[in-house]
């Protein structure tokens, strides 16, 4: 930790403006720095504590990340305080393919879409100048300033404020620092130790990486009607920060975090699939019958045996998921359909990585065991937990028939509901979005209960997954 030594009594400002100094240094006094860096006004440098400072004369303390205006000629400073600009090339391409996708670019300035008034913005969502005066309705500007603006906020405004106050940044890789950096250009550079993002902040501070994308999903104005455009920014920053290239992310958080009106439409398409099973066949297959093999599916890759290797009979069923389709349907032993429900069996990787952890379910079939854990029956009203709110109200435990999780290498594939990516009590929603899991499948909480229970309690389910080759 480096440290900064007054050669002479000086003062320590919270703005420009010497006359404003709150503090005082004794000459050779010695104040513990996260950092020291060039003020835009000339003469003057911005100092960040690493450490309680109370000055001569018992005036209130500074606390530890408090920031003040300093001239630096009075302090002796060591060069390794001093906060650099960063190399060409030093701020990874992420952070811009995060950003631009989110904010757009407008050159005519805009009220803000949650307020409808303040803060205005521009450009690529800066909501002042360079200068640091303020955007007003009626400025416009070139591509060219757009751009440079951009340039000039990500770095002074964001990227060296996060680099100085995230624990732990320099451990973490581009693309998590990217999903930071997107996440603070939308809620705010000093988000970190401001009182109003703890669980994202305990997680970082414990290095409980794993966490962090259920935490940024928290972070979305339930209930506003910008909750859709930022449960997709949220998504697609947690994606990002598992490795996922921006493009695909945003394109993934786009396909599962959907408007109620998306919803509607998407019911209305099953319906009408359906109706009209014939025109699905090629990407929804229909069970074997007897003595069949299942069917060669072109583009997917599914199980290589059916349920009547099994024993398929009586009161059995056979659920069919198609991740490219995003459904599952249910038939009886008579190949009867019994329902059409949405399904995901898609993972954290890019399509047809299944042979890895995390990713897609892989393909084959499955048995549902017949415990049932029973979440939403033992308390439908439950306080927040990790487990109930990635597992919904019901999950099943899936017995590879074909050696899928040992073939590849995976342990504890399940199908359930919930999802931490919807936050909560979100994850505890009737219809939760499905969002993407380490492996597993992933359906309504609702059709959890109202259309997977009662087979699973009738008879025994057998569940056949397909995936994109």
């Amino acid at each position: 930790m480096p440290y900064i030594t007054a050669r002479e009594d000086a003062g320590l400002s919270p703005s420009p403006a010497a006359a404003d100094a709150d503090s005082f240094v004794a000459a050779g006094s010695r104040i513990a720095v996260a950092w020291v860096r060039q003020a835009p006004v000339e003469g003057l440098a911005i100092v960040r504590l690493a450490g309680r400072y109370t000055c001569p004369g018992g005036a209130a303390p500074l606390q530890d990340g408090d920031q003040r205006y300093l001239n630096p000629d009075r302090f002796s400073i060591p060069d390794d305080a001093w906060l650099r600009a960063p190399e060409p090339g030093a701020i990874p391409p992420e952070v811009a393919e995060l950003n631009h996708h989110y904010e757009g670019c407008r050159l005519q300035a805009y009220p803000d879409p949650r307020t409808g008034g303040e803060p205005i913005t521009i450009g690529w969502g800066s909501t002042f100048y360079q200068d640091g005066s303020p955007i007003r309705l009626g400025d416009v500007i070139t591509q060219e300033q757009a751009d440079a603006l951009y340039a000039f906020h990500c770095y002074e405004t964001f990227w060296k404020v996060l680099a100085a106050t995230i624990p732990f940044w320099t451990e973490m890789d581009d693309r998590q620092r990217a999903a930071l950096c997107s996440f603070a250009y939308n809620n705010g550079a000093r988000f970190h130790g401001d009182g109003h993002h703890d669980t994202l902040d305990r997680h970082l501070r414990e290095r409980r990486w794993e966490a962090v994308p259920g935490a940024l999903m928290m972070y979305r104005n339930p209930g506003e009607n910008v909750e859709v455009g930022l449960g997709r920014r949220r998504r697609a920053e947690g994606l990002v920060w598992n490795g996922l290239e921006p493009a695909v992310a945003c394109a993934q958080a786009e396909r599962e975090i959907r408007t109620p009106q998306e919803c509607e439409a998407w019911e209305q398409r099953l319906k009408q699939a359906a109706a009209a099973p014939v025109v699905r066949a090629a990407v929804s297959p229909p069970p074997p019958q007897a003595g069949e093999r299942p069917p060669v599916v072109p583009g997917m890759v599914g199980p290589s045996k059916t349920p009547r290797d099994f024993g398929f009979s009586g009161t059995d069923s056979h659920v069919v998921v198609n991740d490219g389709s995003e459904t599952a349907k249910a038939f009886d032993v008579a190949g009867r359909l019994l329902w059409e429900i949405p399904a995901l069996a898609r993972g954290q990787g890019r399509e047809n990585q299944y042979k890895e952890n995390s990713t897609d379910t892989p393909p084959g079939i499955y048995r549902i065991a017949k415990k049932v854990y029973r979440d939403y029956e033992q308390d439908p009203n439950p306080s927040y937990s990790a487990d109930r709110c990635s597992y919904g109200w019901y999950s099943f435990d899936l017995e590879d028939l074909e050696m899928q999780e040992r073939r590849f290498g995976r342990a504890g594939i399940m199908v359930h509901g919930g999802g931490t990516a919807c936050g909560w009590p979100g994850a505890w929603a009737p219809r939760q979005p499905l969002h993407s899991t380490l492996g597993c499948v992933r359906l309504h909480n609702q059709d959890l209960r109202d259309k997977l229970l009662p087979l699973v309690e009738k008879g025994t389910v057998y569940l056949s997954v397909y995936q994109e080759a």
